[in-house]
């Protein structure tokens, strides 16, 4: 049997403007190999690119090899908390059997009297798992508050020499790095002393097979693209996964290896892209090939547009085909792949919403992999099932709801926008605005300008 894990609950505190929020994913044992493709909704402001950065952190803490936790100044803790808590929810099958996994992590500031040194560390960590057993409970693997750490009930007091070695190496390094310390490669040691080779296989099968197919792809991304200076491809092909930035204002130089991945990245995207942009395809053009920084052998290239047989440099695309094309390879995953869990923020920027809701629709109903994405285009409220929509509320207590009073023949775009004008539902969804006090703010900053 193969290994198939999904994300089951998404559980944030304090976390930018969200003081308490919570989503349910419509997963089961039974169903892993079906698509999610869940939609978030609401007010500017309400909470949804916090669950991107939800998923950025995670993406983070599961990379501890590659980068940190980001500085204070990015502002993600809630006014006048001190910590966020996110907790992430896992169902897993394979040859071992079923398990739910839970991963629970809490960030603090560091102590540093210089503002801009101050960075986000983990305080509290806890992995634990249960089988899918009735009146089975969560056993903790690893627990860790502050310096306080035990490895399956055993802590870290009490360990042998070469137990206590591995995780204190492995503390010290979370801590000087800002990562996780439950992921670190520091503790394969311990682990392999204290947990069975099910629990081991638990562990990697996040930071592994979970990780390696998950993406997140936030509006940093599409800023960049939007300005015409970079398109960050985004690679999900073989074993290759990441993005590659390619500059849109001039030929760029890329490692031999870089370019070979770029070819099959783009000999991928054109097999869905000529059927979803009638006709487009995307062409790399070889300018040359030319020595790089330390010796390594480039090649410089372009890519271009190719229409009805008229090439032009990509850059002349719309926005949208741009975006398209920069995220398609991730979209073809989660098509084709169960483990694949991509995270879109603001997907419907620049896109047709005809076009839009077109792939979604068809990925909902025949992929395979979990799509997590924000959008304020209502037209896709009228193709995804109603129990896979999340809207934000004016509570910052309670920021996700679905909608309730919603039938099979009920189109939900309606009854969003009715819930809007006239309310109706578990939580005011819509903080109210008038649009005569509108008009007269125009124009009061028209005659405040002359």
């Amino acid at each position: 049997m193969s290994s198939i894990i999904r994300v089951k609950k998404v559980e944030i505190r304090n976390l930018k403007n969200v003081k308490k929020g919570a989503f349910n994913i419509n997963v089961n044992f039974d169903n892993m190999d079906k698509a999610d493709v869940i939609g978030l909704y609401g007010q500017n402001g309400s909470g949804k690119t916090a669950v991107v950065d939800a998923f950025q952190l995670l993406k983070t803490l599961l990379s501890p090899k590659n980068r940190g936790l980001p500085k204070l100044d990015q502002h993600l803790i809630y006014h006048n908390e001190e910590a966020i808590q996110l907790t992430f929810t896992f169902i897993k099958k394979n040859i071992d059997g079923e398990f739910f996994i839970k991963y629970r992590v809490t960030l603090k500031a560091n102590e540093s009297n210089d503002k801009d040194d101050q960075v986000l560390k983990v305080y509290q960590e806890e992995l634990s798992y249960r089988e899918n057993i009735k009146h089975k409970r969560y056993k903790s693997l690893i627990k860790k508050n502050n310096d306080d750490i035990s490895i399956r009930n055993h802590h870290v007091d009490s360990m042998s020499e070469t137990g206590k070695v591995s995780v204190l190496v492995a503390n010290k390094m979370s801590k000087g790095n800002s990562t996780s310390f439950v992921f670190r490669e520091e503790l394969k040691e311990s682990l392999e002393l204290y947990l069975s080779k099910v629990e081991r296989n638990i562990i990697n099968c996040l930071l592994h097979e979970f990780d390696k197919d998950f993406h997140v792809i936030n509006t940093t991304h599409y800023g960049l693209l939007i300005a015409n200076i970079m398109m960050p491809f985004s690679v999900h092909i073989d074993n290759k996964r990441g993005h590659i930035p390619y500059d849109l204002e001039d030929t760029m130089v890329f490692p031999e290896e870089v370019y070979e991945v770029m070819k099959k990245v783009i000999e991928q995207t054109n097999i869905v892209l000529k059927n979803i942009v009638p006709g487009l395809e995307v062409k790399i053009n070889m300018i040359s090939k030319e020595k790089m920084d330390g010796g390594i052998q480039g090649i410089r290239l372009e890519l271009l547009s190719v229409k009805n047989q008229i090439e032009l440099p990509l850059r002349c695309e719309s926005e949208g085909i741009l975006k398209i094309i920069s995220i398609l390879t991730t979209l073809i995953a989660v098509y084709n792949n169960p483990n694949a869990c991509v995270v879109i923020d603001e997907l419907d920027s620049g896109i047709f919403e005809y076009l839009l809701g077109e792939i979604l629709e068809v990925i909902s109903e025949s992929g395979k992999g979990q799509l997590f994405f924000t959008s304020h285009n209502l037209r896709i409220l009228e193709v995804l099932p109603i129990n896979n929509l999340w809207f934000t509320t004016a509570n910052a207590e309670d920021r996700y709801i679905q909608l309730t009073g919603v039938k099979k023949l009920n189109n939900a775009r309606d009854v969003y926008l009715r819930a809007i004008q006239l309310g109706g539902q578990e939580e005011q969804i819509y903080e109210e605005t008038n649009s005569f006090d509108i008009k007269r703010s125009f124009r009061k900053a028209g005659i405040s300008n002359e």
